[in-house]
Protein backbone atom coordinates (compact mmCIF):
# COMPACT_ATOMS: atom_id res chain seq x y z
CA UNK A 1 0.00 0.00 0.00
CA UNK A 2 1.36 3.40 -0.94
CA UNK A 3 1.30 6.21 1.58
CA UNK A 4 -0.14 9.59 0.72
CA UNK A 5 2.39 12.40 0.28
CA UNK A 6 1.51 15.66 2.00
CA UNK A 7 3.03 19.09 1.46
CA UNK A 8 4.58 20.81 4.47
CA UNK A 9 1.85 23.47 4.30
CA UNK A 10 -0.78 20.74 4.62
CA UNK A 11 1.00 19.15 7.58
CA UNK A 12 1.33 22.46 9.40
CA UNK A 13 -2.26 23.52 8.77
CA UNK A 14 -3.65 20.12 9.80
CA UNK A 15 -1.75 20.29 13.09
CA UNK A 16 -2.17 23.98 13.85
CA UNK A 17 -4.58 23.20 16.71
CA UNK A 18 -1.89 21.09 18.37
CA UNK A 19 0.64 23.92 18.05
CA UNK A 20 -1.87 26.47 19.39
CA UNK A 21 -2.66 24.17 22.31
CA UNK A 22 1.00 23.88 23.29
CA UNK A 23 1.50 27.65 22.85
CA UNK A 24 -1.46 28.34 25.15
CA UNK A 25 0.49 26.78 28.01
CA UNK A 26 2.92 29.70 27.82
CA UNK A 27 0.50 32.62 28.27
CA UNK A 28 3.10 34.73 30.08
CA UNK A 29 5.46 34.60 27.10
CA UNK A 30 5.54 37.93 25.28
CA UNK A 31 5.77 36.73 21.67
CA UNK A 32 3.35 33.90 20.98
CA UNK A 33 4.14 34.12 17.24
CA UNK A 34 7.70 32.96 17.96
CA UNK A 35 6.35 30.00 19.91
CA UNK A 36 4.01 29.14 17.03
CA UNK A 37 6.89 29.22 14.54
CA UNK A 38 9.05 26.97 16.70
CA UNK A 39 6.10 24.63 17.23
CA UNK A 40 5.55 24.47 13.47
CA UNK A 41 9.20 23.52 13.01
CA UNK A 42 8.59 20.76 15.56
CA UNK A 43 5.67 19.47 13.46
CA UNK A 44 7.92 19.37 10.40
CA UNK A 45 10.65 17.48 12.27
CA UNK A 46 8.09 15.02 13.60
CA UNK A 47 6.68 14.47 10.10
CA UNK A 48 10.13 13.68 8.74
CA UNK A 49 10.77 11.09 11.47
CA UNK A 50 7.26 9.61 11.79
CA UNK A 51 6.72 6.07 10.56
CA UNK A 52 3.20 5.12 9.51
CA UNK A 53 3.64 1.59 10.77
CA UNK A 54 4.06 2.86 14.34
CA UNK A 55 1.13 2.36 16.68
CA UNK A 56 0.78 6.06 17.54
CA UNK A 57 -1.33 8.76 15.93
CA UNK A 58 0.75 11.48 14.31
CA UNK A 59 -0.50 14.16 16.71
CA UNK A 60 0.52 12.04 19.69
CA UNK A 61 3.94 11.45 18.17
CA UNK A 62 4.39 15.12 17.21
CA UNK A 63 3.45 16.49 20.65
CA UNK A 64 6.94 16.04 22.11
CA UNK A 65 8.50 17.72 19.07
CA UNK A 66 6.14 20.69 19.29
CA UNK A 67 6.72 21.00 23.03
CA UNK A 68 10.48 20.75 22.59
Amino acid sequence: MQSKVYSLDDIISENSNLVHYVCSKYQGYTDIEDLYQVGSIGVIKAYKKYREDSNAKFSTYAYKYVLG
